[in-house]
């Protein structure tokens, strides 16, 4: 079944990732014509001085 792989920085509440994840989930069950509980979402979070954008880290911006 499809697995879906989020990535981005540690900033999200956990309100929000149950918000985003039910999202997704839902939007990838109907493309696939799935039911809902097929879907595995990995939420991979990082923090600002692991990310690197424009030649810079997120920690010095």
């Amino acid at each position: 079944m499809p697995v879906i792989t989020i990535a981005g920085n540690d900033g999200i509440s956990v309100e929000k990732k149950r918000e985003m994840v039910k999202k997704v989930s839902e939007t990838v069950a109907e493309a696939y014509g799935l039911p809902v509980d097929a879907i595995t979402v990995l939420v991979q979070a990082y923090p600002k001085e692991s990310i690197g954008v424009a030649g810079e880290l997120l920690s010095d911006r």
